[in-house]
């Protein structure tokens, strides 16, 4: 009987503990493999392209700049959803939704006016987009993923190299290292 209760405590104990980055990380987003198809990663290597520049060339002074990029961006995403013609059931369930929520994200981007709604559009943009490279099971590039936490926000961004420099603020001149790796090793 004191084994029985000493291993349910055991297990209660490690049921409760802190969770770890890779739990954490697939609040956000999840690695789907199986889903990969080598057209999707050419049209989201471009998606990724346009995306990575707007964000590392992110200047909240300069606003007009980035929305016009950004309605580059969602004008790709356009064309892209206008030629895909697959009527799969992969295409209809993990690729079309996915691309269409990012478009959303975009289009949120292009009408915030407050610059900090800016910035949080633009995190929100970066997660969307992780967790639709993540849906495809792009493995193209490696994505690595960013997070800094501050006192208000958790902000998130994203590279294909393994340090970066925040783009939510052109103060912080400090090499970040990557907090995740989309693609599973």
């Amino acid at each position: 009987m004191k084994y029985l209760i000493l291993i349910c405590s055991i297990c209660l104990l490690f049921s409760c503990s802190e969770k770890t980055d890779q739990e954490q990380e697939s609040v956000y987003w999840a690695y789907h493999p199986q889903n990969q198809q080598a057209n999707w990663d050419q049209q989201a290597f471009i998606l990724l392209s346009d995306y990575l520049n707007i964000q590392n060339s992110f200047k909240i002074t300069d606003t007009t700049t980035i929305k016009t990029a950004v309605q580059n961006l969602l004008s790709t995403t356009d064309t892209i959803i206008a030629h895909t013609n697959g009527v799969d059931s992969l295409t209809q369930s993990v690729w079309m939704p996915g691309l269409q929520n990012f478009r959303n994200e975009l289009e949120a981007f292009v009408l915030e006016q407050d610059t900090t709604q800016i910035k949080d559009q633009l995190k929100m943009c970066t997660v969307t987009l992780v967790h639709f490279l993540g849906d495809i099971g792009y493995k193209k590039t490696n994505i690595y993923v960013f997070q800094k936490i501050d006192e208000i926000n958790d902000w998130f961004w994203i590279g294909n190299e393994k340090t970066s420099k925040n783009p939510f603020d052109a103060e912080d001149r400090k090499e970040y290292n990557a907090n995740f790796t989309l693609q599973e090793p």
